[in-house]
């Protein structure tokens, strides 16, 4: 499913990709005036990957074996991303946005000891995430049917798939800064928007309140972590 999704966005962004380059030329400019509008709305899909940026204890924690371990994250996993836009027309080129949408997605965390021993359990964290990202957008000239831009901001996310029996916790609400950047392509009856995004979390994010964890050697997946924080890589397409 991954794959045909993929196949099906690079596909869109080919063809629209072609389609400006003609208009760029002058021949044809579409939607003259659809950046006039003071209010207007749409819709995204797009991919993601989740990370995380893990800060462990190092050699001051050690299991009842004598073996001080450590946590990362070594791997990478696409999801999938779907939103809905709202924009407000502040002047020529400033635009302010509010795009909830929903993420989902996984991040795995694999563990090793001081002598490089890889623990038999790994710790894989699901989530699917509603993000609520309130941006600016700064947008350059538009040339023909081209206009870039820039997106800054502040944005929480609230994960609705927390499993308490997982061996890592995640707290539900994290927030953060959200920034990126972007093209408007303008297309004879919508804009189309590539857009490229990343969302650094602020917060702590494990949950070391763990009291259903009866086994002790499990508690080491969580006490091996000294902070853990998101990251979250966006590629969306707005259509708009």
């Amino acid at each position: 499913m991954k794959k045909i999704i993929l196949s099906i966005i690079m596909l869109l962004t080919l063809t629209t990709t072609v389609n400006a380059q003609y208009s760029g030329l002058g021949r044809v400019q579409n939607l003259i005036y659809v950046d006039n509008k003071r209010y207007h709305f749409g819709f995204i899909l797009g991919l993601n990957t989740m990370d995380f940026n893990v800060t462990n204890y190092g050699s001051t924690v050690v299991d009842s074996e004598g073996k001080v371990w450590f946590a990362d994250q070594p791997d990478y996993s696409a999801g999938f991303t779907v939103g809905i836009i709202s924009d407000l027309r502040i002047f020529e080129y400033l635009n302010l946005r509010f795009t909830p949408a929903l993420l989902f997605g996984d991040r795995t965390l694999k563990y090793t000891d001081n002598e490089g021993n890889i623990a038999e359990q790994t710790a894989t964290v699901k989530s699917s995430l509603i993000n609520f990202p309130l941006l600016l957008k700064f947008r350059g000239q538009r040339s023909g049917n081209y206009r870039p831009y820039l997106l800054g901001g502040a944005s929480a996310t609230w994960d609705l798939a927390r499993k308490t029996e997982d061996p890592v916790l995640l707290k539900k609400i994290d927030f953060g800064i959200e920034f990126g950047i972007g093209c408007d392509l303008y297309m004879p009856y919508f804009k189309l928007a590539p857009e490229l995004k990343m969302f650094i979390g602020l917060n702590d994010m494990l949950d070391r309140d763990r009291p259903e964890i009866v086994n002790e050697k499990d508690l080491k997946y969580t006490n091996v972590i000294s902070k853990l924080t998101s990251r979250i890589f966006m590629l969306s397409f707005n259509f708009e």
